[in-house]
């Protein structure tokens, strides 16, 4: 796990920032056409708090920022912590604990 997930002052920037302001963090303000078709994939849902959204996007980001990845992988980590009825940021922390990689195989 990334330790910056953890840092409280990162944990406060998550409080009030928007998903494409979390994304530019771990992608070093490298915003390509698949981050954008990502987040626009859980743009409008509305199951999880914005908080919880940005940690599951630095969570995602942490470990695929500059990478490819199937552009659906994200819509999927939302629709499974929103199963695990994650709305806390305390809850999100312990989500964040998952290996990503094993999390996203179960859902394919």
């Amino acid at each position: 796990m990334n330790k910056q997930l953890t840092d409280p002052e990162f944990l406060s920037f998550c409080e009030n920032a928007m998903p494409i302001e979390v994304v530019e963090k771990f992608t070093d303000n490298n915003i390509r056409g698949l981050e954008n078709i990502a987040l626009r994939s859980i743009s409008t849902r509305s199951k999880l708090p914005a908080n919880v959204v940005n940690l599951l996007v630095a969570y995602f980001y942490s470990h695929y920022g500059n990478q490819v990845y199937n552009r659906n992988d994200l819509a999927r980590l939302y629709d499974y912590w929103a199963s695990k009825d994650v709305r806390t940021m305390t809850q999100a922390a312990e989500m964040i604990n998952e290996d990503i990689e094993e999390v996203l195989k179960t859902l394919k």
